[in-house]
């Protein structure tokens, strides 16, 4: 019983956290300015670990 208590709060925390960071990422998007600085930062992260060949 115990274990599956276990499991279904971590299952909890594992979904609520994923909410807020869906949550989170509706909000940059309907941030013109915000989503864009992601945007930047995502090419430039491309660019260092992206694949070369």
């Amino acid at each position: 019983m115990t274990q599956l208590l276990d499991e279904a709060a971590d299952a909890l925390e594992r979904r609520l956290f994923f909410d807020q960071m869906s949550e989170r990422f509706e909000e940059l998007r309907s941030d013109g300015s915000a989503w864009a600085e992601i945007e930047v930062e995502r090419a430039l992260e491309h660019g260092v670990v992206g694949d070369h060949s």
